[in-house]
């Protein structure tokens, strides 16, 4: 039942605010259509009262927006129906995944409360939903940070994502919508390290102020016939490097391997 689902979360909540050094509950309701109005607003009272972040999914697919205008009715559009429960940022940390189709109003919202949006790339071609148009958010002023989507997804590795986000981009530019430019090396690299990392505060960047938050890849195995510059370095470790590259993580600071 709503009551059984809200105590059950209550407990989850209380059971691991404290429990980890950096490891934070985030509430989580699946996605619209899987919950009822009253677990929604239930789910936005717990939040204001522990002063949680939320993520959730939107837009993802035009099946799943038409379902939205079914169930909620009253909503101008997907992420309205969020924000009618209370539950769509707008002075807390909030994370939409996907955010495919997303409408101008939408996107204005999004900008307007300060929603990221967790851009799933592969994830999206494995579904058949489409491609988000990430330069234009980007362009915009949107939050976006990269994500792989474990359920989606066919792995973690933000590597590999940065590539999917680039070539997913091209082929939406290719064949959909000439009018936003396909992603360049450089602004995938920033979603998937300043970009996500803006959400938890100020991590993501080398720069002075900022969490060292870093893994460490040597490329000695990945041969050149030419030097190269260190960005171009990084930008071939995308393509071909795997975990095997990867010799040290700092969190924090902290050297964990």
């Amino acid at each position: 039942s709503t009551n059984h689902s809200l105590r059950d979360t209550e407990r989850w909540i209380l059971d691991t605010k404290d429990a980890f050094q950096r490891t934070k509950p985030i509430l989580t309701p699946r996605f619209i259509p899987s919950c009822t109005d009253d677990l929604m607003f239930g789910l936005a009272r717990l939040r204001e009262q522990y002063d949680l972040p939320v993520q959730s999914h939107l837009s993802e697919n035009y099946s799943e927006i038409d379902w939205i205008r079914e169930l909620c009715p009253k909503s101008k559009f997907y992420g309205d129906a969020y924000d009618q429960f209370g539950l769509f940022g707008g002075g807390y940390p909030c994370i939409m995944a996907h955010c495919v189709h997303s409408s101008e109003a939408e996107e204005e919202r999004m900008l307007r409360n300060g929603v990221f949006v967790a851009h799933s790339p592969e994830s999206n071609m494995n579904l058949s939903s489409g491609v988000a148009p990430i330069s234009r958010y980007l362009k915009h002023g949107l939050h976006v940070g990269l994500a792989t989507d474990v359920a989606g997804g066919s792995h973690e590795n933000l590597l590999r994502a940065m590539a999917h986000a680039i070539q997913a981009s091209k082929l939406r530019w290719r064949l959909y919508d000439q009018d936003v430019a396909p992603l360049t090396f450089d602004q995938a690299f920033y979603i998937a390290t300043m970009g996500g990392g803006e959400f938890f505060g100020k991590v993501g960047t080398f720069a002075a102020g900022y969490e060292l938050d870093a893994v460490v890849l040597d490329d000695a195995s990945l041969d050149h016939p030419q030097p190269l510059s260190v960005r171009d370095r990084v930008e071939r470790a995308v393509y071909l490097a795997d975990d095997r590259n990867i010799t040290a993580k700092f969190v924090a600071g902290d050297q964990i391997f």
